[in-house]
């Protein structure tokens, strides 16, 4: 731990150093070239306005806590075409993030944000500082977070975001901080923009337009009109469009790697059959093979081309079968396609200037489409079908065939004529696995604000709804499953032979309508109380009343499918509220700013959070600031609610301490990484998630264009509600001892080579629970500055950059440091916790010319979690346990050819770095996208012209 905090140390005095020696350059720059830089204002006062995190007007924007401001000019110069990568890009955006590409996720479909790593849920993300509906489907089964899709991009004025606790304000999940995003509101003119982006390896294709029109102008008008529409449509990548490692599952070319293909055994399009027996008569599920050398898997059908004949022998030089060494990763797609569709529209009418109100709209529909790799008979859920075997007998009724008066040998066993039971492992190629989502979001806002009796006031009514349709292929019927089997109307030799109409019996459209609802009605108002030392004291309060609903029924409500991760989530409640906030410039160099907020949850109680904020300025260009505040996430309707879920994970047993089981089962195919089911019921009697954090920071800024923050945060989060570990439970059961209390533990099927030796775990269930807790602190570096090059050109830098000292969980007693490992593994999706995220953007402009660089950097990490499993995640010693660090860099450019039209070309990802190696990670094949997704899109062009009246 003293190693880690003194590193991060380190690496905060070598930024500030870096920082030092550029105000250094800025300071000579001044001298150098005054020429070169516009003339001073007069008055450097600006208008009083109210910043993410406070209810009161300021002119000084450096408040005691720290914000970040995206603007839309600088995501536009930067290339960056939605909410979701504009957010996503911060370096405060952490393990527990939700990208685009994890198609097969729980809330596939949707993107999410988690500042400071504590996952989606503990980060509130409003538009205009107002609350939005959640995504329908809840992330891991448990986690509720709004879509960023969900928001329409070109209608963004800027991006807040507060990366600080802000219960004492927001209530609840505003633990990590906020992100608030600012519509605009007083906008003339029109405008268009187009554009056509391309993989330089194929794939992943972009069209995107947008238009926006405004009329009339708030001052002068009284009034504002502004409508935008927009459409974006990002094509899929398909997995075989992508090379070596990131399109196999083969990685046995690796030191260390494993082949984890479809092998002996496995299940692949043809099939691989062994002679068996039944051990319960009359259950087809309960095959074992007869123990005779000559007995082992062959193929069930001719190999093809591409998937060549082989034979796989074990450690004693011994024939374990032939197989058709198939690749399957390649099936399946590397990054959905998905299609965006928005109007956003809002009518503002200021008939005084003291009196303004507003109705605004929004509409968004989501599209994604996800290809998997099709279904295989495998060991799974709800039915284990690790030892199926295929009939001697199939017969029209499919029920005692072999007695049956129409009883036929079964054509799909190949050892029906000398009376024996065929134990088969199998995919279905004639059977595709897709999910597509449609995901509507519908939003209205009215509100009036302005001010009377010295008082400045607002109100608002929000009335959002989001409804998400489902529905998947694939997943096979198990009562039709074991029809087709008895009856022989499946054709397992020849799939091409099939009816539609069987394949559709066998493999149903599973489909389901999510639905959520945030209606609310939001007041509040601030004014001068007296006079201080350092200015007016000023007052803010409000009241908030909110209804929250969500509905999203089981896609598989009576265990039927085969293999599917199961949700269900219902709930309802209702939340009242009222908050204050006191500003008090108790001298001209120290402020005070104290808040807090009471809620009252219909469905668990009461909560109060407190929060004080000190900024101080010795001189004008200095401010140090800090802040201490108790934060709150109250339970999700999928945790505390009418609810429960199914979940799988990939789990491998190469660590030690499976040494005895490895050898017990003789590294058979049983032995192999597979899909550990994790079932979790809701508790009503769960408490809130409570949270203490602080920061303390710096603020310097020299001149108006150069300024550099750094600040500390710390944030200890109780109660933390998670299922209870799973490795206590492995632990104890391979280690033969008592299951602990609260914990099921169903076993997986027997070996049917070692029959006697202790099953692999098919499933761990238990409840959520009130048990665990987090400890995260780190350091966040921000520097900006403009400067006046010769030729007349302006140079704009803009460093963000996140390290983390530490990310502590504790579970069960135990804790656990998951800085710069893949841990924690379940929660993150295998995605990890990176200790440094960094970017830094560079814009030099010249006449009508602009061009902008970006680098972004993420740390390597260990390919690890010891709360989950002991080692390496991936691999056997020999392999490489590390997560190599992942740098890109785009350039971007636009050229104003007349004052009303601009053309611009895009280079993202200039040097085509590959993304991060990840093996480990189950979200995708061998990487990592969380952090690397444009790795695994490579070099992409876009080029596009933006017109404006």
């Amino acid at each position: 731990m003293k190693y880690q905090i003194t590193r991060g140390r380190l690496l905060a005095t070598t930024m500030i150093a870096g920082v030092t020696a550029l105000a250094g350059f800025a300071a000579n720059a001044q001298t150098a070239a005054p020429a070169a830089q516009p003339a001073a204002e007069q008055n450097n006062e600006i208008d009083a306005v109210v910043i993410t995190g406070s209810l009161l007007r300021r002119s000084d924007t450096a408040t005691p806590s720290p914000v970040t401001v995206q603007t839309s000019e600088q995501l536009k110069a930067q290339g960056i075409t939605t909410v979701s990568d504009a957010i996503r890009s911060l370096s405060a955006d952490n393990s527990g993030s939700i990208p685009a590409a994890f198609g097969s996720g729980f809330a596939a479909g949707s993107t999410g944000v988690s500042l400071r790593g504590l996952s989606v849920n503990s980060t509130l993300v409003m538009i205009d500082g107002l609350r939005n509906a959640n995504y329908p489907l809840a992330d891991d089964g448990q986690k509720a977070f709004v879509d960023l899709n969900s928001i329409p991009f070109n209608a963004v004025e800027r991006i807040e975001t507060l990366k600080d606790g802000a219960s004492s304000l927001y209530g609840a999940d505003a633990i990590g901080g906020v992100v608030n995003i600012i519509m605009k509101s007083n906008y003339q003119g029109m405008s268009a923009d187009a554009s056509y982006g391309k993989s330089q390896h194929g794939g992943g294709d972009q069209y995107r337009f947008n238009a926006d029109i405004g009329h009339g102008d708030l001052d002068t008008d009284k009034y504002n009109v502004y409508f935008d529409v927009e459409y974006q449509l990002d094509k899929r990548i398909r997995g075989d469009q992508r090379g070596f490692p990131f399109n196999t599952n083969d990685l046995s070319s690796i030191p260390g790697g494993e082949n984890n293909n479809p092998q002996t055994g496995g299940s692949t399009f043809y099939g691989n059959v062994k002679r068996a027996t039944l051990t319960t008569p009359g259950n087809l599920a309960s095959g074992l093979a007869i123990d005779s050398p000559s007995n082992v898997w062959q193929p069930l059908r001719t190999c093809a081309a591409n998937a060549p004949l082989t034979s796989q022998y074990d450690e004693d030089g011994v024939l374990m079968g032939t197989y058709c060494a198939q690749n399957i990763a390649n099936l399946a797609d590397i990054q959905p396609k998905q299609s965006r569709i928005g109007t956003y529209g809002r009518f503002t009418f200021k008939p005084t200037d003291n009196l303004e109100a507003y109705l605004s709209g929004s509409f968004i529909q989501s599209k994604t489409s996800v290809n998997g790799t099709p279904v295989s008979i495998s060991s799974s859920t709800p039915n284990n079908l690790s030892n199926l075997v295929l009939p001697v007998y199939v017969c029209s009724s499919g029920v005692s065939c072999a007695t049956a008066a129409d009883r036929r040998l079964n054509p799909n066993n190949p050892f029906a004529s000398t009376g024996d039971y065929a134990l088969i492992k199998y995919r279905f190629s004639d059977l595709p696995a897709t999910a597509n989502y449609t995901n509507r979001m519908f939003r209205m806002v009215g509100g009036v604000k302005g001010s009377a009796a010295e008082w400045n006031y607002q109100a608002n009514l929000v009335i959002a709804h989001d409804t998400l349709e489902s529905a998947q292929t694939g997943f096979l019927s198990y009562k039709q499953l074991m029809s087709d089997i008895n009856t022989g109307a499946y054709n397992f030799v020849d799939p091409s032979k099939n009816s539609q109409a069987v394949r559709n019996a066998l493999s149903p459209t599973l489909a389901k309508t999510s639905t959520t609802d945030l209606d609310s009605i939001n007041v509040q108002a601030s004014r001068s109380l007296f006079s201080l030392p350092g200015g007016d004291a000023q007052l803010g309060v409000g009241g908030e009343f909110r209804y929250e609903a969500t509905n999203d029924p089981a896609l598989n409500p009576v265990n039927d499918a085969q293999g599917l991760g199961n949700a269900r989530t219902q709930g309802n409640r209702t939340v009242a509220s009222a908050f204050a906030e006191l500003g008090l410039p108790v001298l001209n160099q120290v402020e005070v700013n104290l808040s807090g907020r009471y809620d009252h949850y219909s469905d668990f109680g009461d909560n109060f959070s407190p929060k004080l904020g000190v900024k101080y300025t010795p001189i004008k260009s200095l401010a140090l600031r800090g802040t201490i505040s108790k934060g709150f996430r109250a339970p999700s309707f999928s945790e505390a609610g009418n609810s429960a879920s199914q979940g799988f994970t990939n789990f491998s047993f190469k660590a030690d301490q499976y040494a005895a089981f490895r050898e017990a089962h003789g590294n058979n195919e049983y032995t192999k990484a597979y899909s550990l089911s994790a079932i979790t019921t809701a508790n009503p009697d769960l408490k809130p998630e409570k949270s203490t954090s602080y920061t303390l920071g710096a603020v310097w800024a020299p001149t108006r264009t150069f300024s550099v923050s750094l600040d500390y945060y710390h944030i200890k989060k109780t109660d933390v509600i998670a299922q209870a570990s799973a490795g206590t439970a492995l632990a104890a059961y391979y280690a033969g001892q008592a299951i602990p209390a609260g914990y099921v533990v169903t076993p997986d099927a027997v070996d049917p080579e070692h029959p006697t030796a202790l099953p692999r775990v098919l499933s761990i269930a238990s409840p959520y629970i009130n048990a665990d807790s987090l400890m995260t602190s780190g350091l966040d570096l921000n520097v900006q500055a403009s400067f006046f090059l010769p030729a007349d050109v302006k140079w704009t830098t803009n460093v963000e950059a996140t390290t983390i000292f530490d990310y502590q969980y504790t579970q069960d007693g135990e804790t656990y440091d998951y800085v710069g490992t893949e841990g924690p593994y379940a929660l993150s999706s295998g995605a990890g916790t990176p200790k440094n995220r960094l970017q830094w953007t560079n814009t030099f402009e010249r006449g009508p010319l602009r061009v902008t660089g970006v680098m972004s950097y993420v740390s390597g990490m260990r390919q690890g979690d010891d709360s989950y499993q002991e080692g390496c995640l991936y691999g056997d010693a020999a392999f490489n346990c590390r997560i190599k660090s992942f740098t890109t860099v785009d350039l971007t450019g636009a050229y104003d050819v007349t004052d009303k039209a601009t053309v611009y070309a895009d280079v993202m990802n200039l040097f085509d770095t590959g993304p991060m190696f990840n093996p480990a990670n189950y979200a995708a094949t061998n990487w990592n996208p969380t952090y690397s997704q444009s790795g695994i899109v490579g070099r992409y062009f876009r080029v596009g012209m933006r017109v404006k009246y």
